[in-house]
């Protein structure tokens, strides 16, 4: 009784961790777009957010290091075992085992050893990568143009998403309650934009992020920015959704004498793998553009933010992140990945309120009105169906 309660603890720190670091993260990069440290093109936010999910790697550190010595063990018996086999010319038969148990001990150690080997498909790990960036660069563009609250609404539908694309591609089943949940999610998403469509002649409104293509198809489509970034985010949130399908995939046992890569390890992976990639971005494209990007947004502010302040909140932000993959990768060991997917509908419904509560004065787009109070109630309240569903159909098997 005393180790279950101990197992409940341990999963409810998680999602304490899980949750506040979530909430950290969202809010943290709303404030730094308000204060000109980031922005839609600039990829500060994601970047720092990669480093922090490449850092998981560092868990990987013990289990190397103990890998190591039992192979070292191994390679150090096996030497022994070629010694005793040199001392038949001596005859020293007392000191020999039979030919039979010598057979035995060495097929026990290769079956010990190298039994079962962990196999990582790197075609999908780079896959995963790749999907993921694009998709994070999309999701941060929208993210700045819709607002942390509805952000967080709409991103919250990616396990519908996951869903959808599981049941065509990997020919999952959907249950009749699963599908009014789906169709329920896409009627909450209308409503966010009749609820977005409100403050769209509201000149209370902080500037969206300035790209080259969003004002012209703002211009094009007399579209409010708000708008587009919605239409943005649940774009992205779809191809978040791809990144999800495809880590399935790398996590897919394709033959009985191969283990998966650990969540852990590939977290590390595409952690890395996206680093590097922005990496990339930031020195042939942010850090030539610092001026325009940043210094320039930063001094336009009226209430200057001091470098130390924004440097620390960054350093906070790849702590977060590390924390926050952590934390959802241990999840997914004891709970599975569905339950997470009630844990984004409690964060949507915080970061929802905290955004209002902390924005709402600068940005009128993150103001609180009665359709997207309803939009979330519907959005969220699907989700939690769908993914309490999921969660009772894994126990029935």
């Amino acid at each position: 009784m005393s180790s279950e309660r101990s197992s409940i603890f341990v999963i409810l720190v998680y999602q304490a961790m899980f949750l506040f670091t979530g909430f950290y993260q969202t809010i943290a990069a709303q404030y730094l777009y308000y204060r000109g440290a980031a922005s839609g093109t600039s990829l500060l936010t994601n970047t720092a957010q990669y480093i922090g999910t490449a850092s998981v790697g560092l868990l990987l550190l013990p289990a190397w290091l103990a890998k190591r010595k039992r192979s070292n063990k191994a390679e150090f018996t096996m030497v022994n075992i070629g010694k005793i086999k040199a001392t038949k010319t001596q005859k020293e038969y007392e000191l020999l085992p039979s030919g039979d148990a010598e057979d035995t001990f060495e097929n026990t150690l290769d079956s010990k050893f190298s039994n079962q080997k962990e196999v990582v498909n790197y075609y999908l790990i780079m896959a995963a990568s790749l999907l993921d960036v694009m998709a994070n660069f999309t999701l941060t563009i929208g993210f700045f143009y819709v607002g942390s609250g509805m952000f967080q609404v709409i991103y919250s539908s990616v396990v519908i998403w996951c869903a959808i694309l599981s049941f065509f591609f990997l020919g999952r089943k959907l249950l009749f309650v699963q599908s009014l949940c789906i169709i329920g999610v896409f009627i909450g998403l209308a409503l966010s934009a009749l609820g977005i469509s409100q403050d769209q002649d509201d000149q209370h409104t902080t500037p969206p992020p300035a790209t080259a293509t969003g004002p012209t198809i703002l211009h094009s489509f007399n579209m409010s920015s708000t708008m587009f970034g919605m239409i943005l985010t649940s774009f992205a949130t779809f191809g978040y959704a791809c990144v999800y399908v495809v880590s399935d995939q790398i996590f897919t046992v394709r033959s009985s004498n191969e283990l998966p890569p650990s969540p852990e390890k590939a977290c590390f992976l595409v952690g890395s793998c996206c680093s590097c990639l922005s990496m990339l971005y930031l020195v042939f494209y942010t850090i030539p553009n610092w001026n325009s990007l940043v210094t320039e947004e930063i001094a336009k502010k009226a209430d200057h933010t001091s470098t130390f302040t924004i440097v620390t909140i960054y350093l906070m932000l790849i702590f977060a992140s590390f924390i926050h993959n952590l934390a959802y990768y241990q999840l997914i060991k004891q709970i599975g990945n569905v339950s997470t997917g009630l844990l984004n509908s409690i964060r949507a419904i915080v970061v929802f309120g905290l955004s209002h509560v902390m924005f709402c004065e600068m940005d009128n787009g993150q103001c609180f009105n009665v359709w997207k109070g309803w939009s979330t109630l519907i959005v969220v309240g699907c989700v939690t169906i769908f993914s309490l569903s999921k969660l009772h159909e894994k126990e029935k098997r």
